[in-house]
């Protein structure tokens, strides 16, 4: 925006002159800003409201319009402990008898304790932690490396700039300020020294490894460092240890031992955990167990853990009891098919591992039952039969599967009626919804408008957040008073609501039916068309009225059925409802499909609204920046006027 200096001559308040004479046409601006926001409101009105319709279409509506809802079946067992059963709408009405032989299991395989006293010996790779006593060679006998001597020597620069020398010797083992347990006991003291810092002992491969990480780049950009001389031969090391002469190279100068320690353990069946090597027990490396067909092998790194992982990649669950010392196999689905055997390439491992010949083996079985007399076999205690869904909890009498024979059976019975609860449930929640949803549409319909109408920008900044939301509160009511498209939609789902349907009795003849002889009412013209179900204990007004509609379910469902979802020949009330709605909300040229009211057009007029606000608001510019120009030429013209008369005062001698 230019900055203008105005009124400097003339002393003229030049810009709240400008505003007054540029406020008459703002004001058409304001004007159509307003018309816009009740544009805008409609349209969220008219949203609000869709989402409402759409969902009673796609919901309560179609399942009052299905089939389905007025087919379906209630079944009831005398004893659910023992079977439990549901109902399709296929199920035939009637008595029913099941019986349980055998419940389908899984197999389950429990192996005997390994927690004993039996006593194992492992070998594992030695550590800085591990002390010089507890080496050994690959046979577990020791190195015999305590009482030995490690010497290192320091050869470095001193404070002149000459070279100097420094040892340490120290005994492998024991204690005290000349001996060392361990190699982290050897790094300590290395660290502690000036001249032996840098230099470091790891384990790398299984070798003691020395790292000299002095070197580094001096004032000259020279590289220097400290060089060490390292002495051991019990450990195997012997040799000089540089520092990085090149600073390019990505690692430090290292010095390897040739010795190969091991560590000896000694621990008993009471010390394994899910971390114990298959190795350390006695499982040779190679050793294969086998799963229906899939196979684990032993490496050097197996552990129980392990070992219960690959298991369980083989289609079965496994886990291993740490407390217990116990192994848990299961197939992962019931039924004979699904059963498992655990074999090994060594049937000693088998033994060791608890998984042999004193583990306790569950065999997987089976489901069988009887249906009305006719057995039935199955991997899981769930059947579905003739249309229902029978679940066996538990057996009914003794089954000796090695002969057959079932007796002392106590079937259980299973009765199969229409769910006239559920059907009744279905159509009061229906009545309920669409009533609330008229209920919403008369009040939009038929709200009078106020007196309020939109703020502009500089009047919404004198009003609080609450008294702002309360004055567009009462600007919006009546916004969709006498909308033609809600009048429209109520017209129609009144209409069909009261039609009748022609439907086929069972002795051949054909008979007329409306909601309200199947007992579902409109009441008193004010409430414009809800519904009532005369005879519903939550109908305040009907309740006590005889519940046509609840007998009329429990006698004969099927007319109802007819009435609301139609016959082959007609469509019934629900359905010709359900039409109606969807082709109220098809695309056309002014809205888009799934949308009951002219979105589109109500767009079209924002954008409208939004170009003439431009239009107009380019027109204000225009005036204003014409208004400023003449106010602009009137100071030059007073402030040449100005200079001319003190001219002339200056000639005059004034």
């Amino acid at each position: 925006m230019a900055i203008r200096m105005t009124g400097l001559i003339s002393g003229m308040d030049t810009e709240g002159m400008v505003k007054e004479l540029v406020a008459a046409s703002s004001t058409k601006v304001d004007k159509i800003k307003k018309e816009q926001q009740l544009v805008e409101w409609k349209q969220e009105a008219w949203q609000d409201l869709n989402t409402k319709l759409y969902n009673f279409y796609k919901g309560e509506l179609f399942n009052f319009k299905s089939a389905n809802a007025y087919q379906t079946k209630k079944a009831t067992s005398s004893d659910e402990t023992k079977v439990k059963v549901s109902a399709g709408a296929n199920a035939p009405s009637g008595s029913h008898q099941v019986s349980v032989k055998q419940l389908a299991s899984s197999a389950y395989l429990t192996g005997a304790s390994i927690k004993s006293d039996k006593a194992y010996v492992s070998y594992s790779d030695i550590t800085t932690s591990t002390n010089f006593a507890d080496m050994t060679d690959a046979t577990g006998n020791s190195l015999g490396l305590e009482g030995q001597t490690i010497s290192i020597s320091s050869v470095y620069k001193d404070e002149n700039g000459q070279e100097a020398t420094e040892v340490l010797e120290f005994k492998l083992g024991g204690s005290g300020e000349n001996s060392i347990a361990n190699l982290s006991e050897l790094n300590s003291k290395l660290a502690a020294n000036e001249h032996f810092k840098g230099l470091s002992a790891s384990m790398v491969d299984g070798k003691i490894t020395f790292t000299n990480s002095t070197g580094k780049e001096n004032e000259d950009f020279q590289m220097e460092g400290n060089t060490f001389n390292i002495s051991a031969d019990a450990l195997g090391l012997n040799g000089e240890l540089t520092f990085k002469a090149d600073k390019t190279a990505e690692k430090h100068p290292t010095l390897e031992s040739t010795l190969d320690a091991n560590f000896k353990k000694e621990f008993t069946g009471a010390d394994i955990t899910k971390g114990t090597k298959l190795t350390d027990i006695g499982i040779k490396v190679g050793t294969s167990f086998s799963i229906n067909g899939k196979e684990y092998v032993v490496d050097d790194d197996s552990t129980i853990a392990t070992f219960t992982e690959e298991l369980s990649k083989m289609g079965v669950g496994a886990s291993f009891d740490a407390n217990h010392g116990r192994f848990y196999i299961n197939s992962s689905k019931s039924g004979e098919a699904n059963d498992f055997e655990l074999t090994s390439s060594d049937n000693d491992a088998l033994e060791i591992l608890g998984l042999g010949a004193d583990a306790t083996k569950v065999d997987a079985q089976d489901a069988i039952i009887e249906y009305n007399g006719v057995e039935y076999t199955g991997d899981s205690n769930t059947f579905e039969i003739n249309g229902l869904t029978i679940t066996a909890n538990s057996v009914t009498g003794k089954y000796d599967k090695t002969t057959g024979t079932f007796t002392d059976d106590a079937p259980i019975s299973i009765s199969v009626a229409q769910d006239t609860d559920k059907m009744y449930d279905s159509i009061k929640t229906f009545v309920k919804k669409y009533n609330e949803l008229i209920d919403e549409m008369n009040k939009l319909y038929d709200e009078k408008k106020t007196d309020y109408e939109p703020l502009t920008e500089e009047e919404k900044t004198q009003l609080s957040e609450k008294q702002l939301e309360k004055w567009e509160e009462k600007a919006k009511q009546g916004i969709l008073r006498r909308d033609s498209t809600i009048d429209k939609l109520l017209s129609n789902m009144r209409n069909i609501l009261n039609k009748s349907v022609e439907v086929t009795m069972e002795d051949g003849s054909k008979q007329s039916f409306t909601l309200a002889s199947l007992g579902i009412v409109t009441g008193d013209y004010t409430e414009n068309g809800k519904l009532h179900i005369l005879g519903d204990e939550d109908d305040l007004t009907y309740s006590g009225e005889t519940n046509k509609l609840k007998a009329m379910l429990e006698s004969n469902p099927e007319i109802f059925q007819q009435v609301i979802a139609g016959t082959g020949d007609a469509n019934g009330i629900g359905e010709q409802l359900y039409s109606s709605l969807s082709d109220a909300m098809k695309r056309t040229s002014t809205s888009r499909s799934l949308t009951f009211y002219d979105d589109i057009t109500l767009e079209d007029q924002m954008k409208d609204y939004d170009e003439e606000v431009d239009k107009w608001q380019e027109r204000l510019q225009k005036l204003e920046d014409k208004y400023y120009e003449q106010f602009a030429a009137m100071e030059s013209a007073m402030a040449a006027l100005q200079q001319q008369q003190s001219y002339l005062s200056g000639l005059m001698g004034m």
